[in-house]
């Protein structure tokens, strides 16, 4: 597991692009100039650990998904509910359509999930 700066500041732009904001927002939110994200985005500096920290907690990040690319395995329902609001109308209509077809599959499974102590409550 090795803490790679292009592959940081590549998961850092495709937060920023996910979440529809330019570099000097970004940068504005954590106090930092607008070249200094891009230099972290194109690997050129690394993040540093201030910053780092201001990212993570202003947006619900996980420093592990930053830093390595490890996802958590099931996300708070405040993580979704905040990307969940930033999204395209049409991009959320094809996310509705993907869960109430997940839960017509559960449904004709026989199993929502509750009875099975394995399945976490807060997954789809």
């Amino acid at each position: 597991m090795t803490n790679d700066r292009l592959e940081v500041g590549r998961r850092i732009r495709e937060f920023r692009v996910g979440r529809h904001m330019t570099q000097a927002q970004l940068a504005e939110s954590l106090d930092v100039s607008t070249n200094f994200i891009s230099e972290i985005e194109t690997g050129k500096k690394g993040i540093s650990l201030d910053t780092l920290t201001r990212l993570c907690t202003q947006y619900q990040l996980s420093a592990d998904y930053v830093l390595f690319g490890i996802s958590p395995r099931a996300l708070p329902l405040e993580i979704i509910v905040e990307n969940v609001s930033h999204m395209r109308q049409e991009n959320l209509a094809i996310l509705i359509r993907y869960l109430e077809s997940m839960q017509s599959l559960r449904n004709a499974m026989g199993s929502d999930g509750a009875d099975n102590p394995e399945t976490p409550q807060n997954e789809i």
